[in-house]
């Protein structure tokens, strides 16, 4: 990329060497920085009106926006409007709570309360004061070390800012806006095509403990809505009927220490399943705490393990040492018509399914009693193998691109940040560019 002709020392450590002609300001030096408010109390609904002409600006509205503010949840009523600070379409405003250091630019009248900080003299393109902020990397150094960033108004005026030209500021920006917005194209692209792919994968799964791996075999019928056909040899089994060992477990009672202290033995959590194979576990249990409740069981490794309750219901693990449950799980363990990997398959294909099954509120529960009724398309032992052998490559494969797409769009992010960084410190001369790129 094209550099200025000459540079000079900034004397500033995040800033660097700036070209000849620039000039390095604190930010206080083009504006005062001043904190929003809030009406007190903020939950007195005299202070809200849905109608009312400014928007209530939180930390989550300005989390959920990328660079412009175009809404927020809330709105406040003239009586609240009155008593907080307000801002008008293209000012920029900066968080110092929550999300620190975002910047945001709003498009809408609105209103900010004190987790945020803005600029009311700032005349200066506050698109470049965004892409500044942007970076985070003013922000070095104005945290303890092991804290999070702490800004208030007198952290952020001391912030030293590189000062093009008025001419060079509109360059910048506009070569800005343009290059991050090819970037972030690409990276969109990117997350579209690992969703299909994850999609394919779970097509791929369903077809397999379904439909089995030869397209030319006769189906039947399997009387199962959600499950349809199925090829005519295998049979339907009921998982009660197929596993010798199907149970969960409990918590024991977390006031006695005994129960825990030195525990040795693997205590499964609903939290430590993650649709593979379990290595590791958060928490361990006493030899005692399963001597003293008739409720916790040692299942033998290689078992299965399903959430039962809760925001992972319907995750799996498979165990590959011998463990204890909680109350939210439920194990099949040793089946003399079911490979471990078949089932381990069949859940993942119907997970979603198996959740409808449940019941209670926003957040379904499913219980053993139904994990017990459900009945699965089984296949020969031999014909499970193939179908799981076939699985695990196809899987292994899929995973394989996603990671390297991942990987991609990691080196993307960290190309437009370096981007704009070595833009708004004059590491790359973006004169003319515009007209030319």
């Amino acid at each position: 990329m094209k550099r200025y002709e000459r540079y000079k020392p900034s004397k500033v450590e995040w800033i660097g060497e700036i070209p000849e002609h620039w000039e390095v300001k604190k930010l206080k030096r083009f504006s005062t920085v001043k904190r929003g408010a809030s009406p007190r109390p903020i939950n007195d609904m005299k202070y809200f009106d849905e109608n009312g002409e400014f928007a209530w600006v939180r930390i989550s509205d300005v989390t959920a926006s990328k660079r412009y503010l175009e809404d927020t949840e809330e709105r406040l009523s003239d009586l609240g409007a009155s008593l907080s600070v307000k801002m008008y379409p293209d000012q920029l405003f900066l968080s110092i709570a929550g999300s620190v250091g975002k910047p945001i630019i709003t498009k809408i009248k609105c209103c900010i309360h004190d987790g945020f900080v803005y600029f009311p003299y700032l005349k200066i393109n506050p698109e470049y004061w965004y892409y500044i902020f942007l970076t985070g990397i003013p922000f070095l150094g104005l945290g303890k070390l092991g804290t999070q960033l702490n800004l208030n108004t007198e952290t952020v005026g001391n912030i030293d800012m590189p000062l093009p030209t008025e001419d060079e500021i509109i360059n910048i920006v506009n070569y800005l806006d343009k290059k991050t917005a090819k970037i972030e194209e690409l990276i969109v692209d990117k997350v579209n095509l690992i969703s299909l792919l994850e999609q394919e994968k779970e097509l791929t799964i369903s077809n397999a403990v379904t439909k089995g791996l030869n397209p030319d075999v006769t189906m039947k019928d399997s009387k199962v809505k959600w499950i349809g056909e199925i090829p005519e040899q295998w049979s339907l089994r009921k998982i009660s009927h197929s596993f010798n060992t199907i149970g969960s477990g409990t918590t024991p009672l977390t006031s006695n220490s005994a129960y825990y202290t030195n525990g040795t033995i693997p205590w499964i959590n609903t939290g430590d399943l993650n649709n593979d194979y379990l290595f590791d576990v958060n928490k361990t249990v006493s030899t005692f705490a399963v001597e003293d409740n008739t409720a916790l069981k040692i299942y033998p490794k290689y078992s299965l393990v399903i959430a039962m309750y809760g925001a992972t219901i319907g995750k799996i693990g498979i165990t590959t040492f011998d463990a204890c449950v909680n109350q939210a799980c439920c194990v099949l363990a040793e089946s003399d018509y079911f490979t471990l990997r078949y089932i381990y398959y069949w859940f993942i294909a119907n997970k979603k399914y198996i959740i409808d099954l449940g019941y209670g509120g926003g957040q379904p529960n499913i219980s053993q009693e139904i994990i017990k009724s459900l009945r699965i398309p089984c296949p020969l032992i031999e014909e499970q193998e193939q179908i799981v052998e076939y699985l695990d490559k196809k899987i292994a494969e899929t995973n394989e691109t996603v990671q390297i797409i991942k990987d991609e769009i990691e080196l993307l992010k960290e190309y437009k940040e370096t981007l704009i960084y070595e833009v708004i410190t004059g590491k790359i001369d973006v004169r003319g560019c515009n007209e030319t790129h």
